[in-house]
């Protein structure tokens, strides 16, 4: 096992060298340059547009067969999304890059955010109905239609049912480990729960999913809020120093290893792998899961991915490494998986089991999305009467997940990732002139100006 833990970590650090970093980041820069900066331009429109209106209006369900609405969508994909890289995930960059890490989760999500505006807009630009009638996209579909690569598209659906696959195990993982520290409950009871659990979600498919997802998403995101700024809030006058140290820590002047330019780096590749993880900017899934949105324009619900990546990563996220900053976890001797709980476990004790069901909640919401992207890939490769048996195989991997080590884990999903992104990053710098064109066919547009004077 060490000899095969060893090769893929070779492989992960080539997939996700810098040549990785600076396309990701090149990509995000041509995005938000080609949408005239749509995160800051247009950010208090998004937010309006795509949260509060929604709440407003309180829309239960899409009325088009084959659809949800807009802010099902949105809460499905943060229910993705919004999983166990928020809290584990920054904590194992942390751990490798220092708090400089956090630094680098920002300027990926900031960027990031005009990378997944664009990959909604093509979605939605490429989406089809699958045999049941549902709207159905992702990467594959606008390779294949946008690019012609049928090839490639191929490669791109086989690299989500893999990487789906990776994701089961990780969040599986986290929660076995978070359920086994907490309340003592063995890894293999807890795999049994999660099959039982996740098995009910997907046999009601996408419906039934975006509708667990729409009420559950908002309150296991205020939870976890408001439990974080508790404890940032009794540490106020730590803050300052946490902010110097993610700052010094990006641009290496405080040193994880190898100098300067190497603490950089390290800083650098861990905050942007892991923020990729977190947000998925990058990866092509957004297109997947926001697909079946009952939207008059492709921009309509690509902006919903600004909002996204804004959550998950700006507030999420940095939350996460405040708490790890002002309670001194990141010096401890706890793995990954069990540092957040024990960081907030050291302010006040009972803290560690709301912390406990924050963890498992994202990472079991985020789990039952998950089977839908294979579910799309495989319907991609070999139509929907083979892809619909993926909701009765899927589940069966959360037992897998729940017994393996956490490190093996990590590497596998980082591999699989970067295969997905690839092909993805291609289409992306291909397709870029398409997204320009209806990112101003939409903010120029009557309905555009009419709701900006409401």
């Amino acid at each position: 096992m060490g000899k095969i833990n060893e090769f893929l970590t070779q492989i992960d650090n080539i997939l996700w060298g810098d040549w990785m970093l600076f396309v990701l980041l090149g990509i995000g820069i041509l995005y938000t340059v080609i949408s005239g900066f749509v995160q800051v331009r247009h950010f208090p429109y998004i937010i309006r547009k795509t949260l509060f209106d929604p709440i407003k209006l309180n829309q239960k369900s899409s009325t088009e067969k084959g659809t949800v609405t807009s802010f099902q969508a949105l809460c499905t994909a943060l229910a993705s999304c919004v999983g166990g890289g928020n809290i584990v995930g920054v904590c194992t960059a942390i751990l490798a890059g220092g708090m400089g890490a956090i630094f680098w989760m920002w300027v990926a999500a900031f960027v990031g955010m005009a990378t997944k505006y664009g990959e909604i807009i093509l979605g939605i630009k490429y989406r089809e109905k699958n045999e049941k009638g549902d709207y159905i996209s992702g990467p594959f579909y606008y390779i294949e239609k946008g690019l012609n690569m049928k090839s490639l598209a191929i490669l791109c659906a086989f690299f989500m049912v893999v990487q789906i696959i990776g994701g089961n195990f990780i969040q599986s993982n986290i929660v076995s480990g978070v359920v086994k520290d907490s309340f003592g409950v063995p890894t293999y009871i807890t795999g049994i729960i999660l099959v039982a659990f996740i098995f009910t979600i997907s046999v009601g498919g996408l419906k039934r999913l975006a509708h667990m997802a729409q009420k559950i998403t908002p309150i296991m995101a205020l939870v976890y809020l408001l439990c974080g700024l508790i404890i940032i809030l009794i540490n106020i006058e730590k803050v300052p120093g946490v902010f110097m140290d993610i700052f010094q820590g990006a641009f290496g002047l405080r040193a994880v290893a190898g100098g300067t330019l190497g603490s950089m780096m390290i800083a650098m590749q861990k905050g942007i792998a892991r923020g990729l993880y977190s947000n998925e900017a990058g990866e092509g899934s957004a297109s997947v899961l926001h697909a079946a949105a009952n939207v008059k324009h492709p921009v309509d619900q690509g902006i919903t991915g600004v909002t996204e990546v804004f959550i998950d990563t700006f507030v999420i996220c940095t939350v996460t490494g405040l708490i790890i900053g002002v309670t001194g976890a990141a010096n401890s001797s706890f793995e990954g998986n069990v540092l957040m709980i024990n960081a907030v476990a050291s302010v006040w004790e009972p803290l560690r089991y709301l912390i406990s069901i924050s963890l498992i909640l994202f990472c079991v919401t985020s789990l039952t999305c998950q089977w839908y992207f294979g579910f799309t890939g495989l319907n991609y490769i070999w139509g929907f009467n083979v892809a619909d048996k993926f909701k009765y195989v899927f589940p069966f991997f959360c037992m897998i997940g729940a017994v393996l080590k956490i490190d093996l884990v990590w590497t596998i999903q980082d591999i699989a990732l970067a295969l997905l992104t690839i092909p993805n990053i291609v289409a992306l710098i291909y397709l870029y002139p398409q997204v320009k064109e209806l990112t101003k066919e939409y903010f120029f547009s009557d309905d555009y100006i009419n709701s900006l004077e409401k």
